[in-house]
């Protein structure tokens, strides 16, 4: 009855997908309020950062380097 339900970011799916949305919204963010770009462009651009860079710290991460 008193379950607690956690964000697990040891789950390297959990991880990896909040990776890549904080990437979006980050990148989205800037492009379209400090630049005027292009959402489209920005949304792909966050998407292919977040999933580079999760890949790259769960490969670190699984070698003990963090």
């Amino acid at each position: 009855m008193n379950e607690v339900l956690r964000f697990d970011l040891e789950n390297p799916w959990v991880y990896l997908f909040t990776n890549i949305v904080v990437w979006v919204v980050v990148v989205s963010t800037i492009q379209t309020v400090l630049f005027d770009g292009e959402l489209t462009g920005a949304v792909i651009r966050g998407t292919g950062g977040g999933f580079v860079c999760g890949i790259t710290m769960l490969y670190l991460r699984k070698k003990d380097w963090f």
